[in-house]
């Protein structure tokens, strides 16, 4: 059958499917309705999804642990966030850091935590508005300390050469005048002494502003320890009243030279030129002047970089 005479039959085939169907009021009144269902907003029921359950759970969660550190009697803690900050420090990946020191704060799991900065980690070595405050002499640089503010006449040890020429890009002096003396701080013409009891490799003193000052040797501008050992830039063997180590501990007299004189007989040189600050090495001497290494992992910075695991350990040992 063709679509024309499809067309002719619609009427009884409309009639037939369509039988027994009355447009009555009832009709009228369900169509009405349905179109009015149909127009309002449909609202979506609440569903508790996983999700939802986990975020709700977690704030249960850190209420728990907040009323929990709220009741703590932990002093320490108490005393590095009293405050009401606590510093937190960055560590890049696969850096070779010592990760123990410090408050512990918060344990987050799979080898991560937030630990509070270490008290006793204070700097020893004075800053300036450009470059270190420094000396140098026949060729190796020293830093100021901050204390003592002036160590008067009575440890001083001979004059060991003068500041030929003072600067503020020291790093851009030649190595000639390196040689000759050279200061950012200290005028030119002032004398260059060495200090009662170290040796001159270990400590210089200056006048700075009128007053007699310590600088302490250090890598500068590349410039490290050549062939030098530990012991010949920080001389101190034998000389130690207290070692502390920022954050582990404090030796003192015998057991402070006995690790003292591990760390000069076993390290090795890792780098010409490094720094660090995560941790300090700060020894009192028994003339009461202090000097400062810095303390990365297993290294120890000053003038140069020096591996020695054997001396934390020996040190942990003596605690």
């Amino acid at each position: 059958m063709n679509d024309l005479k499809a067309l002719d039959h619609l009427r009884p085939i409309t009639d037939e499917m369509l039988a027994g169907l009355h447009a009555d009021e009832a009709m009228r009144l369900r169509i009405k309705c349905a179109a009015m269902d149909a127009s309002a907003p449909k609202r979506r029921a609440v569903r508790f999804t996983p999700a939802i359950c986990c975020a709700a759970l977690a704030l249960v969660c850190v209420g728990v642990v907040t009323a929990r550190l709220g009741a703590r009697e932990d002093s320490a803690v108490q005393g590095l966030m009293s405050d009401g900050t606590v510093t937190i420090d960055t560590i890049a990946a696969g850096d070779e850091v010592t990760i123990g020191a410090g408050q512990l704060v918060a344990d987050l799991g799979d080898g991560a935590s937030v630990r509070a900065a270490a008290p006793g980690n204070e700097s020893l070595f004075a800053t300036g508005s450009g470059d270190i405050p420094m000396v140098a002499v026949d060729g190796d640089v020293y830093r100021m300390l901050v204390t003592p503010q002036d160590i008067g006449s009575s440890l001083l040890d001979g004059e060991i050469g003068s500041v030929t020429s003072t600067t503020q890009e020291p790093s851009l002096a030649s190595a000639d005048e390196m040689r000759a003396g050279l200061s950012n701080v200290a005028s030119q013409g002032a004398a260059i002494y060495a200090v009662r009891g170290i040796a001159s490799s270990t400590a210089v003193a200056a006048e700075v502003d009128g007053r007699m000052r310590v600088f302490q040797r250090v890598s500068y501008a590349g410039k490290g320890p050549g062939s030098q050992s530990l012991e010949d830039t920080f001389s101190v063997r034998g000389q130690v009243k207290t070692l502390e180590l920022s954050g582990v501990g404090t030796l003192t007299d015998d057991a402070a030279n006995a690790a003292v004189a591990v760390l000069l007989d076993q390290a090795t040189l890792k780098s010409a030129d490094a720094s660090a600050r995560k941790q300090t090495l700060t020894v009192t001497l028994t003339n009461g002047l202090k000097l400062q290494l810095g303390v990365s992992g297993d290294t120890l910075c000053g003038c140069g970089g020096w591996s020695c695991p054997e001396f934390f350990e020996a040190f942990e040992a003596a605690l």
